[in-house]
């Protein structure tokens, strides 16, 4: 991980949120989708806590980031920081997606996922890079997503014209109560299961325990190595020594920061 100075060179809105291009050539080059990048939001050391962002694009000499439109005091600031602006940044954090060789179908699930009192956020943008990869390679990829409401869908002018995209609209979830069957992305995952080499997803444990039984129905097992998924924790320092991302795993304790944040779905909810 390096911390490097990054130059804000461009700024789009979407709906209430933005996206936010960095030129950061040695940052961006090691970046791969689902690593976390800590950013300094704010002058000085107020605040002094960083903000975690997933790039939800990539390129040789830029990443781009997307600030969502909520109350956070951080986001706020880097929703009106000028361009040109430098923004003191540290990654990359953990590890990311990889696809492995041979793989030819490639399956993307998404839900859009707020921060909220269990937990933090995760959206479904963090996926991008890795479906836009993947087309580039010559993969079939699918990519299908859930939210709330249609406005938190990604738009379709955003995938590879060659991804299959789904969308499901969603009531959120209620904790401790089970899943409604057909709901959601659970719908496609009788179709596109069998069809997936790979598996990469961006959600809640909720959204993740859901999968693993759609897949064991549909495969009969839930083996390593066929899901990937990324892990929703708050990274205070970004090299394991704070503990604040210390999550309960099925293989133990682990931080997440050198763990994950992308782990095997196997990792997360067991064999069994």
């Amino acid at each position: 991980m390096i911390q490097i100075t990054a130059t804000l060179i461009e700024r789009r809105s979407l709906g209430a949120g933005q996206e936010l291009r960095l030129r950061a050539p040695a940052l961006a080059r090691s970046l791969t989708a689902g690593q976390a990048v800590l950013v300094q939001t704010g002058c000085g050391l107020a605040p002094y806590l960083r903000r975690v962002f997933y790039p939800i694009a990539l390129d040789d000499e830029s990443w781009t980031l997307r600030v969502p439109a909520d109350g956070d005091w951080g986001h706020a600031w880097l929703r009106t920081v000028a361009i040109g602006a430098t923004l003191d940044c540290l990654g990359s954090v953990g590890n990311g997606f990889s696809v492995p060789a041979g793989s030819r179908n490639v399956l993307c699930l998404g839900e859009d996922a707020p921060a909220s009192v269990a937990g933090p956020g995760i959206s479904a943008w963090a996926l991008l890079p890795a479906i836009v990869q993947a087309a580039s390679e010559g993969r079939a990829v699918a990519f299908a997503l859930e939210a709330a409401l249609a406005r938190d869908l990604i738009p379709s002018q955003r995938l590879p014209a060659a991804v299959e995209y789904h969308t499901a609209i969603r009531p959120p979830r209620i904790p401790d109560r089970p899943a409604s069957p057909g709901v959601g992305v659970a719908q496609f995952l009788p179709e596109l299961l069998p069809w997936a080499d790979v598996v990469l997803a961006a959600g809640s444990l909720a959204f993740y325990s859901e999968l693993a039984t759609a897949v064991r129905a549909v495969r009969y097992e839930l083996g390593r190595g066929f899901a990937q998924i990324l892990y929703p924790a708050a990274f205070l320092c970004g090299v394991g020594a704070c503990q604040a991302c210390v999550a309960d795993l099925a293989t133990g304790r682990h931080r997440i920061c050198q763990r994950g944040p992308v782990l095997d779905l196997v990792d997360v909810v067991g064999e069994a």
